[in-house]
């Protein structure tokens, strides 16, 4: 799979990863739903470790851009 195709199917999940990790951290921090405390515990710390891990391959598969931005030599 090249890295256009892949960027397709990791950009969606990255966006899927951090609306879940931003919903369940609102949830935990209000002590929303507490009858699924444990399940939103869970599900933030699981998403968490998945939301890293899908940070490190957006940068992978970037890699040109972001060392073009932010490692530029000086002239």
């Amino acid at each position: 799979m090249n890295k256009a195709k892949l960027m397709k199917v990791v950009n969606p999940l990255l966006l899927l990863s951090a609306i879940i990790q931003m919903l369940t951290g609102v949830f935990l921090f209000f002590n929303l739903f507490a009858k699924q405390l444990s399940f939103m515990s869970s599900l933030h710390e699981y998403n968490g470790i998945i939301f890293t891990a899908l940070v490190l391959i957006h940068i992978w598969l970037n890699w040109r851009w972001f060392s073009a931005v932010f490692f530029k030599k000086a002239k």
